[in-house]
């Protein structure tokens, strides 16, 4: 804080010689008060710019994270979608064979009852 200083003259009642005496007076109220708003504001400004860095920094931990999951659900996605495939053609294969293991036993069913008629007759 700026002080300001004021020198009165004084005569001492022994000496002849005056005396100075010095008075000191700080700022008027008004500018402290103009300079603790202007440090308020310093210091408003300061926490502003750390809370918004640190706003910042969620954020794009937060984007890179969003990123990541988007990716795990995309390979999660390809990895259903081709379990669905494989799990698709097998049983394909498995009403192929069947059928033919069908249709090879009807053969054999209808062969055995057309023996057993010769036989017969």
């Amino acid at each position: 804080m700026v002080q300001t200083s004021r020198t009165l003259c004084a005569r001492s009642l022994t000496s002849c010689k005056p005396t100075q005496v010095r008075c000191l007076a700080s700022q008027p109220p008004l500018d402290a008060a103009k300079r603790g708003v202007e440090e308020v504001k310093k210091v408003g400004n300061q926490i502003k710019d750390q809370v918004s860095s640190h706003a910042e920094n969620l954020a794009n931990q937060s984007k890179d994270a969003a990123g990541k999951v988007s990716e795990a659900a995309e390979k999660a996605k390809t990895s259903a979608q081709d379990a669905w495939n494989v799990a698709t053609e097998k049983a394909q294969k498995v009403k192929d064979n069947v059928s033919e293991k069908a249709e090879e036993a009807a053969d054999v069913v209808k062969q055995n009852v057309d023996a057993a008629k010769r036989k017969i007759n």
